[in-house]
């Protein structure tokens, strides 16, 4: 097939979106097919005058811009078969705050959360807490807050200072997992151990100093049967279809929700836990990739 990979873009997840992309580019033209990489920095009128040279659409597209569901609604628009998601779903996994809503009216575990303006209503809701932009990614917009001392850290600063919604949640402590979905079907679930005492932020997401365990082994059989669950009925309830990932705490025996990734927020960079999830079932990258592009939508 002719496939444009779409990629790149502006947001804080550029670098890591065109890695994503090469991979994917890779593994496409290994199975024989005609692709194309398009910087999605061009815009949609250069995207719209090109559509019709190619059968289907795969997004690479890591951040809001590709997350958000916009892309996903134009695609669809223009009748263009793509990979990737219902826009209405992705929208609601894109935007944190919209999703911690969801999950409080289905009566999903996840922290106890508030919305909040300033340093003052972070004071207010208590510590330690985690400070969270709406539609941050890869970790990006999230900053660990232990202490009222905290409040004035750069980072905490920073974030405040973007032009976004913001919100609070309690930190958990406990088992890092998370659980990926293709195609209606859960994958194994992974065991993340970030380096040292550190977390599974930016860095350690793609330093490679992480380690991802496949069947998380300090998780029992019954608590990954209800993340796999969770992440199932999340991923059909937002029409996620392609693919998705959604993260989880284990704490008190109880997998609690961090956040779901849309298509576009799931990685395929070589350090990536989405393709070694898959890797974990037989399939190789190639494998997968060709699978995800043959069930486009």
């Amino acid at each position: 097939m002719r496939v444009l990979i779409i990629t790149g873009g502006t947001s804080s997840e550029r670098k890591i979106s065109l890695i994503s992309a090469g991979e994917v580019n890779n593994a496409l033209k290994a199975n024989d097919h005609e692709t194309t990489l398009f910087d999605f920095k061009k815009g949609y009128p250069v995207l719209k005058k090109i559509l019709k040279h190619y059968d289907v659409v795969f997004p690479v597209m890591h951040g809001k811009e590709g997350e958000d569901g916009v892309l996903y609604k134009f695609l669809k628009a223009a009748k263009m078969p793509y990979v990737g998601s219902d826009p209405k779903g992705a929208n609601i996994a894109c935007n944190k705050i919209l999703f911690k809503r969801y999950c409080d009216s289905e009566h999903l575990p996840t922290a106890p959360w508030k919305v909040i303006r300033n340093a003052n209503n972070i004071d207010g809701f208590g510590f330690p807490c985690v400070l969270k932009a709406a539609h941050g990614g890869s970790s990006h917009e999230v900053v660990l807050i232990r202490s009222k001392k905290d409040l004035t850290s750069p980072m905490v600063k920073k974030i405040l200072k973007l032009h976004d919604y913001f919100f609070v949640e309690q930190l958990l402590k406990g088992v890092e997992i998370t659980v990926g979905v293709l195609h209606n079907q859960s994958l194994p679930v992974m065991e993340i151990i970030p380096p040292g005492s550190g977390w599974f932020d930016y860095k350690n997401k793609y330093s490679g100093k992480s380690r991802e365990i496949p069947f998380a082994p300090s998780v029992t059989s019954a608590i990954q049967r209800r993340a796999q669950k969770i992440a199932l009925r999340i991923h059909k309830d937002l029409r996620l279809q392609s693919f998705s990932r959604t993260d989880f705490i284990v704490a008190d025996g109880v997998p609690f929700i961090l956040e779901t990734n849309t298509p576009c927020g799931v990685g395929f960079t070589p350090k990536s836990v989405f393709p070694k999830a898959a890797k974990a079932t037989g399939l190789s990258f190639h494998q997968m990739v060709e699978k995800i592009l043959r069930n486009a939508i």
